[in-house]
């Protein structure tokens, strides 16, 4: 158990000591309340895993398949190299390994279910590793629980769990989370020099391993940054800037020596670099379509960006509504806790989802998608959920938690229907066409 679990269990052991007041001298009441709290804990874990199995089950077990399914699948049996040779072209030869390695193991289409399964599994899992993390940083626990849920949910999570081919998108995601903290650990004062560098090879070897196998997800890292730079007004503002160029710094040096590595084995010829890695030259024209695509993307959580624009004008309205949560929040912030600190939360609130999205930025290619955006909308989401917060500060507990489940049921069943009627019924039945039509094929 680590120490962020160690610390929450032990706030929510005392919270429930006091609320039913045990005696010191009545073991069995001590040992009871221990006992429900033991419930609490493994129920709550199960809610973070649950939540997408849920969301998720009618898609995950729909027979069908995505075009880059197919090829893998033919590709991982009877040309194995094929894959990886094409992740690495394009900087992700980890990526390729673990799609030659699951598909190798997979038969058919339908078995392509147990793939979208271990996604939606581990976006459980994010969900339970942030819920924690944003405890330890002083987060609510209504906020936490929020936050860990619906980012399970989100447009990008949707994506994730609907595509095979997803899975190792939210394992970089959650190995990102891994190296924060691993270099958190790193800046904590009174470690000895042995254990910092310790620390921090760790903290580079796992981001350098999330750049390999998918650089956006990587960007993950970004995430738990925003949440304990929101939550911990404390800090003098000197101090936040500084730990927070620190982590930038780090990440930005972890994806250079990451594409170090890729450009020595281009250069020793062990993989064929694609033309498609090429570097941004028009700036300026790269962060208006930040602003025009990406930005509305991450903001509209429960309308989709449809290329038909059917729900173009409902889609705009979601994302302006979350922009204007955002403004009311920061004015908030400003007023309530001083022009310092609102100056430290407008540069982030401005500056890390523009970080979060650095990959997409820095190359030359324009494509918005949401299987991108993940890091984006999750920092995003973490300002929409403290503004909300600050907005809704006067209302009482009960009116806070009618919203929140609100909220939670829309994004619960948004999410649902996305997956299956956008993703999995329509590929379904491409699918099932293929499979009628080799019925009919006579074989000598």
């Amino acid at each position: 158990m680590s120490s962020i679990e160690k610390t929450i269990l032990a706030q929510e052991a005392v919270g429930a000591a006091e609320s039913i007041s045990i005696p010191a001298d009545r073991p069995s009441a001590s040992v009871a309340s221990s006992s429900r709290i033991g419930t609490r804990t493994w129920v709550l874990t199960a809610l973070f895993f649950i939540v997408p199995l849920l969301a998720y089950w009618p898609t995950t077990f729909h027979d069908f398949g995505l075009r880059d399914d197919y090829s893998n699948l033919r590709e991982a049996h009877e040309e194995p190299a094929a894959v990886l040779k094409f992740c690495a072209s394009h900087a992700r030869p980890l990526y390729g390994l673990l799609l030659r390695t699951t598909y190798g193991l997979t038969n058919s289409v339908q078995n392509l279910e147990w793939m979208r399964f271990a996604a939606t599994l581990l976006l459980g899992a994010i969900g339970f590793v942030l819920f924690r993390s944003l405890r330890s940083f002083g987060w609510s626990f209504s906020a936490s629980l929020f936050f860990a849920l619906i980012i399970t949910l989100v447009p990008s999570a949707q994506v994730m769990a609907s595509w095979a081919v997803g899975w190792p998108y939210v394992v970089t995601a959650l190995l990102a989370i891994g190296g924060f903290f691993a270099a958190e650990g790193a800046l904590t004062a009174g470690n000895s020099t042995g254990r910092t560098l310790a620390q921090w090879g760790v903290a580079l070897g796992l981001m350098v391993i999330c750049a390999l196998i998918y650089q956006p997800s990587a960007l993950f890292y970004v995430v738990p940054l925003a949440a304990a730079l929101i939550a911990q007004r404390e800090r003098k503002a000197a101090h936040s800037v500084r730990w927070m160029a620190i982590h930038i710094g780090f990440v930005t040096c972890a994806l250079g020596a990451a594409y170090c590595i890729m450009s020595a084995l281009y250069a020793a010829g062990v993989f064929v670099k694609s033309g498609r890695i090429a570097f941004e030259q028009e700036w300026g024209t790269k962060l208006a379509w930040f602003v025009q695509e990406t930005l509305p993307n991450a903001l509209s959580l429960f309308v989709l960006n449809d290329n038909n624009q059917r729900d173009h004008v409902l889609y705009i309205a979601c994302a302006a509504l979350a922009a204007l949560i955002l403004v009311a929040g920061t004015v908030l912030e400003w007023r309530r806790h001083g022009r310092a600190r609102g100056m430290i939360w407008t540069a982030a609130l401005c500056g890390l989802p523009v970080f979060a999205c650095l990959v997409s930025l820095v190359a030359s290619e324009r494509y918005s998608t949401y299987r991108t955006i993940l890091a984006v909308t999750a920092v995003l989401l973490l300002f929409l959920i403290a503004s909300v917060n600050a907005l809704t500060a006067k209302l009482d507990a009960h009116a806070r938690r009618l919203i929140a489940a609100f909220v939670l049921s829309a994004a619960f069943l948004t999410a649902q229907h996305h997956a299956y009627a956008l993703i999995a019924v329509p590929q379904g039945n491409e699918w099932q066409l293929i499979v009628d039509g080799a019925a009919h094929v006579k074989l000598p």
